[in-house]
């Protein structure tokens, strides 16, 4: 197993990421708050995000085939049993080889019509933030370009398709 740095055009809020995922049998999406520094903050006071702040991202992820959300946070991800392999903070990481898969395969074996083959278009992805990690088998993701600008009416637009 090894751990690949995927780089995307923007960063993840370091602070308060807020990260939440709305989901039906077949698709995720994950929203999220990036990175937005105001230009004229002076680093003397902390803004509080809301649902109606501006600057997020969603993430829409297909097919997928389970997922985690939760611990560890950032300040005790050296216990994540991917540490050692280079899981970074605040970053999109895809798991090469990953033993999730395997397990999934495995557990799917019993089923009467299984092929190893369907499993081969899964890959694991990890997404780190402040508070939480969340972790993802699915075929693919996509960064989803029409998305609202704030969390509360992401939620809302998003709520009608799924």
């Amino acid at each position: 197993m090894k751990i690949e740095q995927i780089k995307e055009k923007f960063d993840i809020d370091v602070g308060a990421p807020m990260p939440t995922i709305l989901s039906n049998e077949h698709n995720l999406y994950l929203i999220f708050y990036i990175s937005n520094v105001d230009p004229n903050w002076d680093g003397t006071t902390v803004h509080m995000r809301t649902e109606n702040d501006d600057g997020i991202v969603t993430v829409k992820f297909d097919r997928f085939a389970q997922f985690k959300f939760g611990s560890p946070n950032d300040e005790a991800m050296e216990g994540h049993p991917l540490y050692d392999l280079g899981l970074e903070p605040y970053s999109i990481q895809k798991v090469i080889d990953s033993q999730w898969i395997k397990e999934l395969t495995k557990m799917n074996s019993v089923h009467p019509y299984h092929k190893d083959e369907q499993f081969e278009k899964y890959e694991h992805f990890i997404f780190f933030f402040h508070d939480t990690c969340f972790e993802i088998v699915a075929e693919s993701y996509s960064i989803v370009k029409n998305s609202e600008s704030n969390m509360r009416a992401e939620i809302q637009r998003i709520g009608k398709l799924i």
